[in-house]
Order: C-alpha cells, then sequence, then structure tokens
C-alpha cells in the first residue's frame, strides 16, 4: 500500500502556483507571449528606439512625431494575419499654458501602420511641457519639453 502526504499551507498553494506560472510563461521554442505594443507616438523614425528619451525643443524649431502601430491586427504571439490600419488620426498639442492647436488628420500607412507629423513650435511660447495627444477610445500621449529661445 502506498502512503499518500497531503499537502497543507504552503507546500498546497505551492503545488497550485507553480503548475500557473509554467502555463504563463514562455514558450520553448522562442515564440513571444506578450501582448501588442500600440499605438504609441514618439521622435523616432520607424524601426527607431523604442522608449526613447523625448527632446526638448527650442521655440521657433519644428519636431517631427511618428505614429506607430495605428493596427487592428495584432501578429506578436506568431500570427501572420495582414495588417489593418485603424481609421486616420487626429492630433492636437497642448503648449505649456494650456493653448490648444489642432495638428491635422494623420492616415495610418506603411510597413508599421504609421505616420509622420511635423509640429512647429511658435516663438513666444512659454517653456515647459507640451504634449501631442491623439483621438483614439484610450488616447495616446507624447510629452516633451520646450525651451525658451
Amino acid at each position: 500500500m502506498h502512503a499518500c502526504r497531503r499537502l497543507t499551507g504552503s507546500a498546497a498553494v505551492s503545488a497550485l502556483v507553480v503548475p500557473m506560472l509554467v502555463a504563463c510563461g514562455g514558450s520553448s521554442s522562442g515564440g513571444a507571449n506578450a501582448s501588442c505594443v500600440g499605438p504609441y507616438l514618439d521622435d523616432q523614425q520607424p524601426g527607431g528606439r523604442y522608449g526613447a528619451p523625448a527632446p526638448t525643443v527650442t521655440t521657433g524649431e519644428t519636431l517631427t512625431v511618428y505614429g506607430h502601430g495605428y493596427t487592428s491586427t495584432c501578429n506578436d504571439t506568431g500570427g501572420d494575419d495582414p495588417q489593418e490600419p485603424l481609421a486616420p488620426v487626429h492630433l492636437t498639442l497642448t503648449l505649456p499654458g494650456a493653448r490648444v492647436v489642432p495638428l491635422g488628420e494623420f492616415t495610418p500607412h506603411g510597413r508599421d501602420m504609421g505616420f509622420k507629423a511635423d509640429v512647429h513650435i511658435p516663438r513666444g511660447t512659454r517653456g515647459g511641457t507640451a504634449m501631442i495627444r491623439d483621438d483614439q477610445t484610450n488616447p495616446v500621449t507624447y510629452r516633451f519639453k520646450v525651451a525658451t529661445e
């Protein structure tokens, strides 16, 4: 006759948690188990450094902002579905002092389902943090510093 040990306390919790953690871990074939990244705004061209620090822009200068990942398709877990762009995106710029400037409509396209927007910072704008925001259901924002001349 075999003796069975009953798991109690922390041993019982460990017996339950470890299989759940293994089920959530990465596969040995190298596939990703992450949620889709995007959309996002930054000053990096497609293929640029994700998460790069935002620049400081002096009044009178132009900042080029890129939208990335404006697609309804998610293939980061091994799928190969064709990418479908989201509807055109409207951007607004909020300058230090709360002045809001509409930047226009931008249509996602290309390999990273993105777009490019040239954003002029008017002379006379006071220094501080500026923000660019899209009009999506869950708005994406990009913040950068404005310096005076």
